[in-house]
């Protein structure tokens, strides 16, 4: 996962997967948690990226006998 750090997990079939280290609870505390705050509900960054992705997906063609 190019540019995010990531954590490598076991999985249960015995192979292994990554997860953005995010994702877990291994990540160091962020400012908002140092200071006991609430981190704010929209963060424009994150909304871009959700923009992105959403534009992605409408820009895809299905595949035959997808919906």
């Amino acid at each position: 996962m190019g540019g995010v750090e990531t954590l490598i997990l076991k999985g249960t079939s015995g192979g292994t997967f990554t997860v953005p280290l995010a994702w877990t609870d291994r990540e160091p505390p962020s400012a908002w948690q140092i200071l006991g705050k609430n981190p704010p509900r929209l963060v424009a960054p994150a909304l871009w990226t959700l923009v992105e992705l959403v534009n992605s997906l409408s820009a895809r063609t299905p595949e035959e006998g997808e919906p």
